[in-house]
């Protein structure tokens, strides 16, 4: 016995030649007979397909048995008349209706058998996909389809939509408020920090509200690819602190001697001062989270007629010294201070610095799973100029010198962008110079 088969799965084009069988005359083994399935439509439950059957040659007879069948979990389909067998003698369109959807992709099989042949002459493998889906979004394991949420500005929002295992999907995406009113999370270690970003493509994403505000629609959209589109909504309230506000003075530079042979420049104790402020929903804590975050620190040495120009040494080495300062986060209390003071070496005669830095306030709720979200930052600036006078008492003269925000009018500006960092300034006194 010679048989030939040839199968393209989900193409769903099938074609098998029969040559010469046991018990076949020999005019039949001369006249070979070639059967084609091709599926011209998707399959639904509840709806019917078109499937092309061919015959070949088509100036003989020909009885050929359709027969379909699931062998694998669940999953159903019948003919026009109800019954899951049908004979064909010439090349035609059949229907196919789907009553169960099937939870294993390719699990119902639709054969072509010719008369006394033991196996299939052509095979083709189809899915009864649930008609259409109706989409459900699902929040901690409850349906929130439709509905209007309440939720705390840094909670863990995770959302997910199931679908059937095989259903035929073009594209799924997700569709969340405004550009700036969210994000994907927050990463905060010692050496990179920042925002991180959210998933929208598939059935599941997960992000944070940032800023408060209310009716900001999320959606999902499913396309199939049949060129069906559906979608689903869920609505939220994000309630947080607003109106917040950092009160900062200027400071006077100064220099100054803790110990005998000692000398610091550095601003008059006890530093700069940040105080926030902001206002909260009842029934929410407030606590403050500062993040600083060194823009650029430049500390240019002189001794005779050599110039060094130095950064504090920060890991990895980053340019003008820029980094996060020390520890995330700086500080929890309020107010919060800082005093860049630096020690003044007595082998250089002239020393000066200018220091750019970030103040940033955060908020996180007391919520499990939470993240910071950002109120807003303060930028302010530290610059001295000192000559050595005595070397072996360490007195030095200030020539000049400034401390304080850069804007002193209006030092804090509101703003939901995060910090970002690529670098760990820890300020160990240890310079890099160049």
């Amino acid at each position: 016995m010679r048989f030939l088969f040839f199968a393209l799965y989900r193409s769903m084009i099938l074609v098998a030649v029969l040559g010469a069988f046991p018990g076949f005359s020999h005019a039949a083994q001369a006249s070979l007979t070639t059967v084609t399935i091709q599926q011209r439509t998707e399959l639904f439950q509840g709806k019917t397909a078109e499937f092309e059957v061919r015959i070949a040659p088509e100036n003989q007879p020909h009885r050929i048995i359709l027969q379909l069948r699931c062998d694998v979990g669940t999953g159903k389909a019948v003919f026009e008349d109800d019954s899951t067998e049908m004979a064909v003698e010439k090349s035609q369109s059949v229907r196919v209706r789907g009553v169960v959807s099937n939870d294993v992709p390719g699990a119902i099989a639709l054969t072509a058998w010719l008369e006394g042949v033991q196996i299939p002459t052509a095979m083709v493998f189809i899915d009864v996909f649930p008609q259409p889906p109706e989409l459900h979004i699902f929040s901690d394991g409850m349906d929130v389809t439709g509905t209007h949420q309440t939720v705390t500005v840094g909670q863990r929002t995770q959302l997910t939509v199931i679908l059937h295992p095989g259903l035929p999907v073009q594209s799924q995406s997700w569709s969340i408020g405004n550009p700036g009113e969210y994000t994907g999370g927050f990463l905060h270690t010692p050496f990179l920090g920042g925002p991180q970003p959210i998933v929208r493509r598939g059935p599941t994403t997960l992000f944070y509200w940032v800023t408060p505000g209310d009716n900001r629609v999320v959606s999902y959209q499913l396309t199939l690819t049949n060129g069906v589109t559906v979608k689903a909504e869920v609505t939220f309230d994000a309630e947080g602190p607003h109106s917040p506000q950092v009160e900062v003075d200027a400071e006077k530079v100064a220099i100054a001697q803790p110990t005998p042979n000692s000398s610091l420049l550095g601003l008059l104790e006890p530093g700069i001062s940040f105080r926030a402020r902001y206002d909260l929903p009842e029934g929410m804590m407030k606590n403050f989270t500062w993040v600083q975050v060194i823009q650029s620190d430049i500390i240019t040495i002189q001794d005779n007629d050599v110039a060094l120009r130095c950064v504090p040494k920060s890991q990895p080495v980053a340019k003008l010294g820029a980094g996060l300062d020390t520890v995330y986060p700086y500080d929890t209390h309020n107010p919060t201070l800082d005093n860049p003071r630096i020690h003044l070496p007595a082998d250089v005669k002239q020393y000066s610095r200018a220091l750019h830095a970030r103040m940033y306030l955060l908020w996180t709720s007391s919520l499990s799973n939470s993240i910071a979200v950002p109120l807003g930052f303060v930028e302010w600036t530290f610059s001295g100029d000192v000559l050595l006078k005595n070397a072996k008492t360490s007195e030095w003269i200030l020539r000049s010198g400034s401390g304080g925000p850069h804007d002193p009018v209006a030092p804090f500006t509101r703003s939901h962008a995060y910090p970002i960092w690529n670098s760990l300034v820890p300020y160990t006194q240890v310079l890099t110079c160049n």
